[in-house]
């Protein structure tokens, strides 16, 4: 009976203090990556299905958001969400999409043109992803394997490259 007397308010001071020392959002660095993308069902089956990103909500913005944002040339979109894995602080995949939007010109390497080229998501094990890529007729554009880790890339329905890292086999 005495020991429980001390071990619970213990316990409750011990769990206050791991909370305070929870990082913040703004401490945590990027919180979210946001893609607009020219047809949301492709890339929705290729960042769920295909890469195994879970999601994580959705949402639509009104042309008032939009003009107020100044982000969007005042059209109205939706996004949605993808996590990787379900961590509370996990980075988020915001794939925004409009009625109508232009698609990319063709790369053929991360080289050719200025600004985000592409995304690298991290695996405990790649089995997994390269059998559904594999199953889909997703060719690997490469294949790095190094005694620490290996990598390949690949390309989404938009044609933005995709690096996959995880261990080595």
């Amino acid at each position: 009976m005495r020991i429980q007397t001390y071990i619970f308010p213990l316990l409750a001071v011990l769990l206050g203090l791991q909370l305070q020392g929870q990082e913040s959002p703004a401490d945590l660095g990027v919180a979210a990556i946001g893609l607009v993308v020219s047809d949301i069902d492709a890339s929705e089956r290729f960042y769920n299905d295909i890469l195994g990103m879970q999601p994580a909500g959705s949402f639509s913005l009104d042309e008032q958001w939009s003009e107020d944002a100044g982000a969007a040339n005042d059209k109205s979109f939706s996004v949605k969400m993808f996590k990787l894995n379900n961590s509370k602080t996990a980075t988020v995949l915001k794939l925004a999409y409009f009625d109508k939007v232009k698609r990319r010109p063709k790369q053929y390497g991360i080289n050719e043109y200025a600004g985000v080229n592409y995304i690298t998501l991290n695996y405990n094990d790649l089995k997994p992803v390269a059998d559904r890529l594999e199953k889909a007729g997703i060719k690997k554009l490469g294949w790095v394997k190094r005694d620490t880790y290996q990598l390949f890339f690949v390309r989404d329905p938009d044609g933005v490259f995709i690096e996959l890292v995880g261990p080595p086999d």
